[in-house]
């Protein structure tokens, strides 16, 4: 009865998932989820549609994402059952300043003349153009259409935009250009203001056309090259031509007869999914359901499990291009024994003390696109930071990121028994470590759940806890994404809580040992999407969104 009545708020708290038969998008921003619609509607695939959502999300969250950055993208194509991830990830410059990025990275605020330090190469253009291509059914200028049109005659600004550039206006005025657009006459853009970006419209539109290579050996590239070199940045043109995107295997487990495919090396996210699912299931007869959704027993045991992988990712996770040991590094974290192992020290009335870790992962964009085929996408992308570096390239509307942040530096590898700088250390080349999670899970070789989230950081930690809240306890995804959560740093002993957590839970966990703090970053968001095979009328899909950035989430 216990378990019960905590799980009852989950389930009647939350409005419901949106329903339908044959595709969904979810999304974090409306202007998006419609676009990638419309393309879907006019013989696009979920390729194609999420294509159309990352450019679109560029566009009307530039706080996140856009063709200055980069992300991951986990493809399912229904007619030969292929899988694939693929890395567009940022890669860092051959004359990185690791030195200069090192110090950077030990100070409170950035130097304006030394922003560029931290940007990579963006891998956002090559990675859209090389999905459209090789897996969607229309052209790279069809998929790009929308995003440019929604640009050029305008859109009105969310409350997650209009909010963010109010607390980084301070950073935004160091840019002429974003002061123009984001800040005019020295007031931040308000909520639901028309905001039209006419300068990345003209750039899509180019893009669209003539492909990448706009960015890579083309005027664009040039452009950005230009901006970096004068914020301190070591980019050059050679760095953007050398760049490549990566297909790589998921990095896949079977647990309780369900297969777990989720995001592989650089990415460390998967690496936390896996191992908590491992150590404790995926279905209803995980201890952790007899403990109740929600309640102390269950958060305390989860952030447990978490600071465990989180100091794996400190000892273990690197770009694997670089560094041939990250892959066997992974499949020893994952090793049953290892993971039984850990369980067994994880107790209920006892918190273990984790080196403190930081993650400069802020800024990122998730979008999920299932067509009427059978086809999976669920893609992550970003700028890393609010607005990126704070710098546009030029005339073309593109923010460039400041992804060469997330490489580790001395402080935070402290205490984890790292040899030298560790495996994510800044280096010619290199792709940083990061916490993007797309995921989709499959059952009897389809798939039943597909997920992933923005948020920097909390990516990880929020992706779990929606992913065990569908499989586990069997809750509708509206609730998965909407019910209060837990995130774990690594900053020893603090748990962060979200601020629905009630008070008699808090109790709970500070009996068990838990040092509380409130959540500061509430923007991190979730999307989820998941086939109910179970009812006689027929499949049923069912879509969310995290009401944290104010999405939407279709299914028809």
């Amino acid at each position: 009865m216990l378990t019960l009545a905590l799980e009852l708020p989950a389930k009647a708290m939350f409005a419901p998932s949106a329903e339908g038969s044959r595709v969904a998008v979810s999304t974090d921003n409306g202007e998006a989820t419609r676009a990638a619609l419309l393309t879907l509607h006019a013989g696009g695939n979920a390729v194609d549609g999420a294509v159309t959502a990352a450019l679109t999300m560029g566009v009307v969250n530039p706080v996140s994402s856009g063709l200055g950055g980069g992300g991951f993208a986990l493809v399912y194509m229904e007619h030969d059952h292929k899988l694939v991830v693929v890395d567009f990830r940022e890669v860092s410059p051959a004359k990185v300043g690791s030195a200069e990025l090192l110090a950077r990275n030990q100070k409170k605020g950035d130097t304006p003349g030394k922003r560029g330090v931290s940007i990579g190469v963006p891998g956002e253009p090559a990675g859209l153009e090389w999905l459209a291509r090789t897996y969607g059914k229309r052209s790279l200028a069809d998929d790009a259409a929308p995003a440019a049109e929604i640009a050029e005659r305008g859109f009105l600004v969310s409350s997650y935009l209009g909010e963010t550039t109010t607390l980084f206006a301070d950073g935004i005025g160091l840019s002429p250009e974003l002061t123009a657009a984001f800040v005019p006459g020295g007031v931040p853009i308000p909520y639901r203001a028309l905001l039209s970006r006419p300068e990345l419209g003209r750039t899509l539109r180019r893009f669209g056309a003539e492909g990448a290579r706009l960015f890579y050996d083309g005027s664009v590239g040039a452009k950005i090259v230009a901006a970096a070199q004068a914020s301190g940045g070591t980019l050059e043109l050679s760095d953007l031509a050398a760049y490549r995107v990566k297909e790589r295997a998921p990095l896949t487990k079977v647990i309780d007869g369900r297969t777990v495919a989720t995001m592989p090396a650089p990415s460390a996210g998967g690496l936390m999914l896996l191992e908590t699912l491992s150590m404790y299931g995926t279905t209803p007869q995980s201890p952790l359901h007899a403990m109740g959704f929600g309640s102390s027993a269950y958060l305390h045991t989860l952030a447990e499990a978490m600071r465990g992988a989180l100091a794996d990712r400190m000892r273990f996770a690197g770009g694997p291009d670089a560094d041939s040991s990250v892959i066997g590094a992974y499949a020893r974290a994952l090793d049953p024994r290892q993971l039984a192992a850990r369980r067994a020290r994880i107790e209920p009335k006892k918190t273990h003390p984790t080196p403190e870790f930081r993650t400069r992962e802020q800024g990122t964009t998730h979008v999920i696109v299932t067509d009427a085929d059978g086809n999976v996408v669920t893609l992550t992308t970003t700028i890393n930071a609010p607005f990126g570096a704070q710098i546009v390239a030029g005339d073309t509307g593109v923010l460039l990121n400041n992804e060469l942040d997330d490489f580790s530096s001395p402080q935070d590898i402290a205490g984890f028994g790292v040899i030298g700088l560790g495996p994510n250390r800044p280096r010619p080349g290199v792709r940083p470590v990061s916490s993007m999670t797309p995921t989709i899970v499959f059952e009897g070789g389809l798939p039943i759940l597909v997920t992933g989230g923005s948020g920097g950081g909390r990516i990880a930690t929020g992706v779990t806890q929606a992913v065990l809240g569908r499989l586990v306890f069997g809750l509708d995804p509206s609730a998965c994404v909407s019910s209060p959560r837990i995130h774990v740093s690594g900053t020893s002993p603090e748990l962060t809580v979200d601020a629905d957590i009630v008070e008699d839970v808090r109790a709970g966990l500070r009996e068990r040992g838990e040092s509380l703090k409130d959540e500061r970053y509430p923007h991190a968001s979730i999307q989820v999407v998941a086939w109910d095979r179970s009812s006689p009328r027929g499949v049923r899909l069912l879509a969310a969104t995290d009401p944290r950035k104010g999405g939407l989430a279709v299914a028809q």
